[in-house]
């Protein structure tokens, strides 16, 4: 899944002694321990540490930090993902995220004041821990699941409960730029269909009944908030996957008992509804987005339409090679995925692409 966090957890200790003349000590870059005696002596030292970070891509994308730690009179050790040791005389801290993004990492530990059972000697640590990762670009991403935004139709809707029908896609029933509410516009003047389309005129009724697709009316449509994980099915490839793609059963205005258009009911399932997608990722040469399935798919990249599967169709595909639309790598650009399900005999719904992390906006 796309759930991996770019953003490394600091790690931090701190520790007691148990006898008179003992030391404590902390993972750090930069460590200063002074040790009072009760004979007035007073002893100073520098810690030295380096400090190494490697990310790397893969797998689920998904990034994890953990360890146990154990405390004794040489100093503190953190295992796991995120290893470091310490003594007084040096110090040794490495990093590993599963991530493909090279970071950067600067750590600086601050601890704390410990006394010896017995009180003839104090060590103090002062210590800070700072972990910070930039990617590539200088950028710092955390990168997360689609969120998406469902809207529940009743079968009546004069848009949804095959009320309408066609055989492919139908390009060009929406303007080619998103609106200023970053929503989709109805293009009331929309080309001739392609030579190879038949189906009814017209596909969607009229700006009105639009515009309630992908925004909240009372009475018309319910809100429904969640999320679409991708996961990598193989090397550089994350995906999502449906052939019966129904996320509203038994939630909103509920299964569709009610007789649509066609006189149909589906009391198993919940079939008319939009699907709204609003997040950012990376630019990075070589990245493509498709999707594949039904209804009404529209895909904007930048606020630009970049995949056009308007109308009522069965399943078909559309996909974009980002490469053509004249991005500049290391940016981070939106993408918005609108969808809507105007049929409830079948549902489906798959995206596939090379965009390895999507940042929530």
């Amino acid at each position: 899944m796309l759930g991996a966090a770019l953003v490394a957890a600091p790690a931090c200790s701190g520790g007691d002694d148990g006898g008179s003349g003992g030391s404590d000590t902390q993972a750090t870059d930069t460590d200063t321990d002074t040790a009072t005696s009760t004979s007035g002596a007073t002893t100073s030292g520098t810690q030295g540490g380096t400090q190494s970070g490697t990310e790397t891509q893969g797998g689920t994308d998904s990034g994890t930090e953990s360890g146990s730690s154990t405390t004794d009179d040489t100093g503190v050790t953190i295992t796991g993902t995120s290893t470091t040791a310490a003594t007084d005389s040096s110090t040794t801290d490495s990093a590993t995220d599963s991530d493909s993004t090279t970071d950067s990492d600067t750590d600086t530990d601050t601890g704390a004041t410990a006394t010896d059972t017995d009180g003839t000697s104090t060590d103090t640590d002062t210590d800070t821990d700072t972990d910070t990762d930039t990617g590539t670009t200088g950028q710092m991403v955390e990168c997360g699941n689609l969120p998406v935004t469902y809207r529940d139709h009743k079968p009546l809707h004069v848009d949804f409960g095959c009320h309408m029908s066609g055989n492919i896609a139908r390009p060009g029933l929406v303007l080619p730029t998103l609106g200023n509410d970053n929503k989709p516009v109805y293009n009331p003047n929309p080309p001739a269909p392609p030579g190879n389309w038949s189906g009814t005129n017209p596909q969607i009724t009229s700006a009105q009944s639009f515009s309630q697709w992908y925004n909240n009316v009372a009475d018309v449509n319910v809100e429904i908030q969640g999320e679409v994980e991708l996961m990598e099915i193989m090397p550089g490839i994350w995906s999502f996957s449906s052939n019966s793609f129904y996320p509203l059963t038994d939630l909103g205005f509920g299964n569709n008992v009610t007789p649509n258009w066609a006189n149909q009911t589906f009391p198993d399932r919940n079939g008319s509804f939009t699907t709204e997608i609003h997040t950012n990722f990376l630019y990075e040469q070589g990245q493509t987005f498709t999707f594949t399935g039904d209804d009404d798919v529209w895909v904007f990249i930048d606020g630009k339409l970049a995949i056009d599967l308007g109308g009522l169709h069965p399943q078909v595909n559309g996909s974009i090679n980002l490469d053509t639309l004249g991005l500049t790598p290391g940016n981070m650009y939106a993408l918005d995925v609108f969808h809507a399900e105007r049929c409830e005999s079948g549902s489906n719904f798959r995206i596939d692409t090379s965009i390895n992390c999507f940042v929530p906006q």
